[in-house]
């Protein structure tokens, strides 16, 4: 067997060689570690590089989308992820914010600083790949390493000098937008001018927390029911949409009212995404049981992390028992998987004749059956006493044969979506349980409305008759 002729290279065929292998080496390795995580102020992103063509810069919003600009016509990819909000401590900052052009400044000057540190990474990452090449190459001299790595390095200088020579801002006044298209314009308005209003929608966060404390005293003024022993009270909360504001709502009814009992009719997010979980955190704070059903805005995301918390229970398609009473909790179709937020009414209402089946074939009596949409209990199932519901951002509490059916409109006051619309309130229902006969009845449902703008606040009470029928008793303070 003939043996095989081993290639010789001469000095300038090993240096080609070897540049290549620089090369190859350079593009894996920007490819695997050209990632850096940037945090300033209440951001945190994540910078990549990649290697795609055409020439791009990416932005990526998890919860929007992406957009993207064909901003130069080297074959990289510069992409930009938005992983994190620190919620909280941004509104602490742009509460003491006077001038928000001052603010997005020093945001973008921060930003210009961690740009810099993602260059010299790049680099580093090329001296670090011309090292490696130069070691699987075969070269053991110590100052062939440190050619090998300025190779590198020079390498990544030479790509990005030319990405950033022909880079063209303009670009970005003819982005593509790929994700939830439907919430395009809306997102476009939220960046054209969410920062001027953003110090303005902070305080009136800081301005329903004061006004609180004026719903507490007001009530006392109310007509008030029996002193019966055993009460229990329920408050329905629903559609908080990222409203950190919500929750800082929920926590001062809790305490000024003494609920035993949370439920929570869903739309906790806008998108779903695990960014906007964020916002939930101190629903694991307020020291009651808190019951939720996932809404069309809720996703699989959102109720992994929900179930993460000791205090919520995520009602799944099942009949639970709490505090005496038999509760029966139906999701959204949307929320189970459906890349689509609003499901189809055909989806609707074979959901809701699911419903019906699950609740015939438990043959249970239920105290409470708790949806997101109304559409899931048209028809009400029979035998229901008490419905509770949101969605469509509209309290409303009524009875229709038998069946009282409370909707808590929309706690978090339509999320940044109704940032500006001094219409839309803040608002819960306080259901108010007797035990009678051995079992809890409801006996009135108390609404409160907060007005964050203006300060003003509705609580109105409705009483239910022992009949079934609704009364109602009004307090406007």
């Amino acid at each position: 067997m003939q043996k095989l002729k081993r290639i010789k290279l001469g000095p300038k065929g090993k240096q080609i060689a070897l540049l290549l292998l620089v090369m190859v080496t350079v593009g894996i390795g920007l490819t695997a570690f050209g990632g850096m995580k940037a945090e300033f102020g209440p951001f945190a992103v994540r910078l990549a590089f990649a290697w795609g063509w055409p020439g791009e810069s990416r932005l990526v919003i998890p919860p929007l989308g992406e957009i993207t600009a064909y901003t130069h016509r080297w074959p990289v990819v510069l992409s930009a992820t938005l992983e994190r909000i620190d919620l909280p401590l941004l509104q602490h900052e742009l509460l003491g914010v006077s001038a928000s052009r001052d603010y997005l400044a020093g945001l973008l000057l921060e930003l210009r600083g961690h740009l810099y540190r993602f260059l010299v990474r790049l680099c580093l990452v090329g001296g670090g790949a011309g090292l490696l090449a130069g070691l699987l190459f075969g070269e053991r001299r110590f100052a062939a390493w440190w050619r090998t790595a300025g190779v590198g390095a020079l390498l990544v200088l030479f790509i990005m000098g030319g990405v950033l020579a022909g880079f063209d801002q303009e670009a970005f006044k003819n982005p593509r937008y790929e994700g939830a298209l439907e919430v395009a314009p809306w997102a476009l308005s939220l960046i054209e001018e969410g920062l001027n209003r953003l110090p303005e929608f902070s305080l009136r966060l800081a301005e329903v927390a004061g006004k609180m404390d004026t719903v507490f005293a007001g009530v006392n003024t109310l007509s008030p029911l029996a002193n019966v022993e055993g009460e229990l009270k329920v408050l329905h909360v629903s559609d908080i949409h990222n409203n950190p504001a919500a929750v800082e709502f929920i926590e001062k009814v809790i305490a000024g009212f003494g609920v035993d009992l949370v439920i929570d009719t869903g739309d906790l997010t806008d998108y779903g995404t695990a960014l906007e979980t964020e916002l939930n955190r101190r629903i694991n704070n307020l020291g009651v049981k808190y019951l939720f059903v996932p809404g069309n805005h809720d996703s699989a995301a959102v109720v992994a992390h929900l179930r993460k918390y000791k205090n919520v229970i995520v009602m799944s398609k099942r009949i639970y028992e709490t505090h005496g009473l038999t509760i029966m909790g139906w999701p959204d179709p949307a929320s189970t998987g459906t890349e689509r937020l609003l499901p189809g009414d055909d989806e609707l209402k074979a959901e809701a004749e699911n419903l019906r089946a699950y609740l015939e074939a438990a043959d249970r009596e239920i105290d409470l059956l708790a949806v997101h949409n109304r559409k899931l209990v048209t028809p009400l199932p029979a035998g229901v006493p008490v419905v509770l519901y949101g969605h469509d951002h509209k309290m409303a509490i009524g009875e229709v044969d038998g069946t009282v059916l409370v909707n808590a409109g929309t706690t978090g006051a339509a999320g940044l979506r109704g940032l500006g619309n001094e219409k839309i309130p803040y608002s819960v229902a306080l259901l108010r349980f007797n035990r009678k006969d051995g079992r809890y009845r409801l006996v009135a449902v108390d609404s409160i409305q907060v007005f964050s703008l203006h300060g003003k606040f509705i609580l109105e009470r409705t009483v239910v008759n022992t009949s079934g029928a609704a009364g109602e008793e009004t307090g406007d303070r």
